[in-house]
């Protein structure tokens, strides 16, 4: 989701903020990098190649990486850890080679294995998850439940074209074995460090369930999802699958917005803060080297081009630094999120819809149906149903199917 306003409280977007010391050296609960993992890239590229991707996929801003990545003629230093002068040469290749990074030999989506990823955890942890609000006393709108409801009707019809599927999670509970008591000593740190012992005790203990929150439904579960994706399910790719929703005018009187809209993401746009911590300066060269960018941005090409004809909705822009825009379809922009930057294949990121918008809202709470059925005016799919169908032909649009 674009914007955690599905409960509209600024509190969120201040307790999700990582703490940083002057050398923050790893994410929280993220762990040091090995290096050595890089070595099988020794002089894959070369240094115009090595450069070119970096700048025009992961790291637009040359005093974003250049404290932290020396590009030389032979290679490319880069600084392991934070503060100190340790560093890992990556050499570069002399001459270009005719294909560097072949595009996956998908002819079509038979024998493909595909982690379909639901967004957030949904049933009784939509609130925690600041992903789900109410208007009127009409049922609640839970983005967990309805990314679940996706998941499992796109198993359906990517499974009858004969890939093979797997879902990160089937049920609404969490993937992770942590609960919020866990992080009470990190929450207290990240507490003393924000100075927040200055703060009235109830707006203190507030910010640190919060926090301990936080921890828990964002941080541990997508990497435990990491961990089940990368050392179980071993995908060819994955397909995260969110709705958006746009900021409460008045959080305590919500009133459905006009704004509607899609958007596709890959993993890219790393800026300086987060180019500091020594794991996401890994994970991003680790993407870069595999040569991940490539399928990404053109399943995503694929997928925005679906969802814009099935949907009508216009492409979604960001406008500020923490997004690049990459590829040649509209929507389809490049993000250093959690999900798409530790998940070790290429990664879509998928944002169609503002739940809280008057197109959408009116098609959640019809629920699932068969056939088309007019609502607000217009004969349309079940929402489900259209999102489910748009992937598929997304998919199959990038293969050429």
């Amino acid at each position: 989701m674009l914007v955690s306003v599905w409960r509209g409280a600024l509190i969120v977007c201040f307790i999700c903020l990582g703490w940083k010391s002057a050398f923050p050296e790893t994410s929280v609960l993220g762990k040091a990098p090995d290096w050595t993992h890089l070595e099988p890239f020794q002089g894959k590229l070369t240094g115009p190649e090595f450069e070119g991707i970096l700048t025009r996929v992961y790291c637009p801003r040359k005093e974003w990486w250049a404290p932290w990545i020396v590009i030389e003629k032979d290679k490319a230093r880069i600084r392991k850890e934070a503060g100190k002068d340790d560093w890992f040469d990556l050499s570069f290749r002399s001459t270009p080679a005719s294909s560097v990074y072949p595009l996956p030999a998908w002819k079509s989506l038979k024998g493909m294995r595909i982690a379909l990823d639901p967004g957030h955890i949904g049933g009784k942890y939509s609130e925690m998850e600041g992903r789900h609000f109410s208007i009127d006393g009409k049922p609640a709108v839970k983005e967990g439940d309805l990314s679940l409801q996706t998941a499992f009707r796109l198993e359906k019809i990517l499974a009858s074209k004969g890939a093979e599927v797997f879902l990160v999670r089937r049920v609404k509970e969490p993937v992770t074995s942590k609960k919020p008591g866990d992080f009470v000593e990190l929450a207290n740190r990240w507490a003393k460090d924000k100075g927040l012992e200055k703060l009235e005790k109830e707006e203190r203990e507030k910010l640190l369930r919060k926090r301990r929150e936080m921890l828990f439904y964002r941080v541990s579960e997508i990497r435990a999802r990491a961990r089940l994706v990368n050392e179980s399910i071993r995908p060819d790719l994955v397909i995260c699958l969110h709705l958006n929703a746009s900021a409460w005018k008045d959080p305590d009187k919500k009133e459905l917005v006009d704004r509607n809209d899609f958007h596709v993401l890959v993993n890219g746009c790393y800026m300086g803060g987060e180019l500091a911590y020594d794991d996401q300066r890994f994970e991003m060269l680790l993407r870069l080297l595999s040569g991940w960018h490539r399928p990404e941005q053109k399943l995503a090409d694929g997928l925005s081009v679906a969802f814009a004809e099935a949907t009508g909705l216009p492409a979604f822009s960001y406008k500020g630094p923490n997004a690049l825009k990459i590829g040649k379809a509209e929507g389809v922009w490049a993000r250093n999120l959690l999900a798409n930057r530790l998940y070790r294949c290429p990664v879509v990121f998928l944002e169609p819809y503002r739940a809280n918008s008057k197109g959408a809202y009116g098609r959640i709470m019809a629920g699932s149906y068969a056939g088309a059925r007019e609502i607000n005016g217009i004969r349309r799919l079940a929402l489900v149903e259209e999102y489910a169908q748009a992937v598929a032909k997304g998919l199959m649009n990038a293969l050429n199917e």
